[in-house]
Parts: C-alpha cells; sequence; structure tokens
C-alpha cells in the first residue's frame, strides 16, 4: 500500500521540507517540496508543521494540497503504466508547484547560499572568475543578518525572494535601526538585498517589480580611527616578561609584522626560507595574496635582532589575533581609545560573523593582526619615501595610503616645505664652503 509523508533533515532555521512516497519494499523515494520550515516549528510524530501562526497553518493547508496533488499524479501514472521512480517524482513536484526544480532558490537565505557555494566560478569585480574570501565573509556575514530579521521581526518566517518589495526594505531597515547600527551598515545591507535580488532575477528566479526601486543611501564616512603601535609600545611589549611559548612566538610575529608591513595573511605565511641576498642585504621575500605582487623587504637591524634565536612558528590568523590582544594587555596598553570592536555572540545567541560597534576601548582589545602594516606605515612615513612605501604596503594610490594612515595633502605640503627648508640650509653651507675655499687661494 502507497504512503506518503513529509519529513525534515536538518536542523538549520529554513530547513527544507521532502516528501517521501513508499509503494512498497525498496520502492522508496524521497524529494525537496519547495517548502521550508524552522525545525523547532515542526512535528517529526504527525509529519506536519505546529501550527503556532498564520504562517505555520497556511504552510500545513499548502503541504495537505499538494500530498493530495501527489497522489492524484501517482494513481494516474500507475493507471496508465507509467513507472514511478525518483525522476518521476523530482518531475512530479514541478509540476505541482508549477515551477523550476531550483524552488528552494526562492527563499532569499538558500539563495544566498547558492551565491556561496558558487563562489569560485562568479566573475568579480576585477574583470576575473571568483569572488574574493573577504565577499564571500560579507555574504556569510549577511546571511546571519537576514537570519535574525527572520526570526526576531517575521517569527521565524523566511523571506522569499520576490516578496522583497519596498515595505519589505523598510521594516529591514527599521529593525536595523532597532539594533543601533550605523547609516552606512543599514544601507550596505539595503545594497546587498538588491544585489542578491538582482542576481537571482538573472537566474530566472521570481522577484518584486519593485526592486528596481529600491535606492542606495549611505552618510559621510567619518574618518577611521587609526590604531597603530608606537615605537615606544613596541619596545614595551619588546621587553615584557611573557611566561607562554605561545605569546613569545606571537610577539616575534607581532613585532616583525611591524617592521616589514604585510597583511596578517601574507605574514603568518612566511618561513625562514623565505629570507634572500640581495647584494649583500638581507631581504624577505613576499608574494601578496590579496595583489600577487612580489615584494622584497630589506630585513632592519631591529628585524634581525627578533630573528636571531629563530624564525617564529607559524600559528593560525585567529590565534594570532587572540594571543597579540593578550600580550598587549599584558603589556599594560590600556588607554581609551576610540575604535570598532566586534563583539561575540551573548549566551543564547546564535554564533557567528557580527558587526563591528563603535565605541572607546582599552587599546589592547583594539589590536588585531592589522595593526602590524598600519604601525609599519605610520611609524615609517616621512623618514622613508612615500612611493617605496606604497610599494611594500600595496596601495594603490597615494590617497589610499594617506588616509589609511590618518594623514592629508597638506602633511605632504608640510613635508615638502621641511624637504625644501634642508635643500637650503644644505646649499648655503655648501656656498660658504666655496667661499672660504677662494680666499684660502
Amino acid at each position: 500500500m502507497s504512503s506518503i509523508r513529509f519529513q525534515i533533515q536538518s536542523k538549520s532555521e529554513n530547513a527544507n521540507i521532502y516528501v517521501r512516497i513508499s509503494l512498497a519494499r525498496g520502492k522508496v523515494w524521497k524529494r525537496k517540496t519547495g517548502y521550508t520550515v524552522n525545525p523547532k516549528f515542526w512535528s517529526k510524530t504527525k509529519g506536519m508543521p505546529i501550527q503556532k501562526d498564520e504562517h505555520l497553518k497556511s504552510l500545513k493547508a499548502n503541504l495537505n494540497s499538494f500530498s493530495i496533488k501527489l497522489e492524484r499524479g501517482m494513481n494516474k501514472a500507475v493507471k496508465n503504466g507509467v513507472p514511478i521512480t525518483g525522476e518521476w517524482l523530482e518531475q512530479e513536484i514541478s509540476v505541482i508547484n508549477n515551477s523550476k526544480q531550483t524552488i528552494e532558490l526562492d527563499v532569499l537565505v538558500n539563495y544566498i547560499n547558492h551565491i556561496i557555494d558558487t563562489a569560485s566560478s562568479r566573475p568579480n569585480q576585477k574583470g576575473g572568475i571568483g569572488l574574493s574570501e573577504r565577499r564571500v565573509k560579507g555574504y556569510i556575514t549577511f546571511r546571519g543578518v537576514i537570519e535574525r530579521f527572520e526570526k526576531d521581526f517575521r517569527k521565524g518566517k523566511p523571506i522569499l525572494i520576490r516578496e522583497v518589495d519596498l515595505q519589505l526594505v523598510e521594516l529591514f531597515k527599521k529593525w536595523l535601526f532597532s539594533k543601533k547600527y550605523s547609516i552606512n551598515y543599514v544601507g550596505k545591507n539595503v545594497d546587498n538585498l538588491k544585489a542578491v535580488c538582482n542576481d537571482a532575477d538573472r537566474n530566472g528566479i521570481e522577484t518584486s517589480s519593485a526592486l528596481r526601486n529600491i535606492r542606495s543611501f549611505s552618510e559621510q564616512k567619518e574618518p577611521e580611527a587609526i590604531i597603530y603601535l608606537s615605537e615606544e609600545e613596541q619596545s614595551v611589549i619588546a621587553n615584557k616578561e611573557l611566561k607562554r611559548d605561545a605569546l613569545v612566538n606571537a610577539r616575534k610575529w607581532l613585532l616583525l609584522g611591524c617592521l616589514i608591513g604585510q597583511r596578517g595573511s601574507d605574514l603568518l605565511k612566511l618561513t625562514e626560507n623565505d629570507i634572500k641576498q640581495l647584494e649583500g642585504i638581507r631581504v624577505i621575500e613576499i608574494k601578496q595574496r590579496k595583489t600577487g605582487k612580489l615584494v622584497a623587504v630589506p630585513l632592519l637591524p631591529e628585524a634581525e635582532n627578533i630573528l636571531k634565536d629563530g624564525f617564529p612558528y607559524q600559528i593560525s590568523l585567529q590565534n594570532f589575533n587572540e594571543y597579540i590582544k593578550e600580550i598587549c594587555k599584558l603589556a599594560k596598553l590600556d588607554t581609551p581609545t576610540p575604535g570598532l570592536k566586534r563583539h561575540k555572540a551573548k549566551k543564547g545567541e546564535k554564533k557567528g560573523i557580527k558587526p563591528s560597534v563603535k565605541g572607546i576601548y582599552p587599546k589592547h582589545e583594539l589590536i588585531g593582526s592589522h595593526v602590524c602594516r598600519r604601525s609599519f606605515a605610520t611609524n615609517f612615513y616621512g623618514r622613508i619615501p612615500t612611493p617605496i612605501l606604497i610599494n611594500i604596503t600595496a596601495h594603490s594610490t597615494e590617497k589610499l595610503f594617506l588616509r589609511y594612515i590618518g594623514k592629508t595633502t597638506y602633511d605632504n605640503a608640510y613635508q615638502m616645505v621641511e624637504y625644501f627648508g634642508k635643500l637650503q640650509s644644505k646649499s648655503k653651507k655648501e656656498s660658504n664652503l666655496t667661499v672660504l675655499k677662494n680666499n684660502v687661494v
């Protein structure tokens, strides 16, 4: 005797609902229905959603209707001698839903997952193939935001892409602002929402006709807080007694990083084999991951001193970030400092990447791998020609470099005045020396 039953297999908040048909022993097939549900609102014994609200009542009605249509299709197939197989079931579901087999992509979170899963084959802004690691992380963060919005503002009801209209966007904005997020962060999430829906539209997924009317917005970006370690602070860190080998090793990476100016992802991949001899000078050769550029950075005497008893062993970026915060705390770098800090999920909250929150924090709490590159750029600005610094830090323009270290075009002007002042002073000295020489003759 044939049977039809619905079930879920995932614990995620948007679990796919499967239909399972059984004709006889060994003749059992299961496929996705195109519907999703939060597992906590699903009854395993009844194979149906628990009717907590109107959405769940509607979902149950849809599944009942689905079951009736599927049973009719099965009876028709048996009558006409059509073999019932997994492929038949998949096709029948498509007919019932009057949609494509990728019906699950109508769900916003599922489509975001689709973008993440296909990131390596997607066109990027540089005209190549493959989204950057940073962009993928951005989509992961955005997915978390949408899931929290569904939970807080929609009682767990998943958003369908075709539902994304002006009214939903206004509710989304209202919810984000209620969480005390900045205008720019809210605007970024609205842009992400529109970008995902536009991508879905290009792939044949139904979208709202109001999608084109969703507008971007932002406010004038405030100057970014410049977090770096001065040479005095580096000296305090270098002389601090550390009892754990892991911290001693991380300190080596930190101080070395402040002297070679590379991103954490490039710094922590270095080994002793990357040290080369160049015309009698020892340099570290770095193939920058983000730019693909090969850079050779001379090892200054301070760097040689750090490496005199061996190269630090490799650690993960996550551990590095945790260790150097601890090191700077032990070094009592606790000056109240304005900056952005990412807060961990509280007890009971879903873990995931959360947006940074602006505030005043002890300096050691704001320290991360970024401090190496920024300390190098800031401390050596004005002592090493800016084009050389830019070549090492791999900023695309001087304007971006100056913004990165909190300088302006006026700082360049002051440098020029100082430079020309030194030239004039040097010229006068040479002139006086010439006169003296003529007098002797």
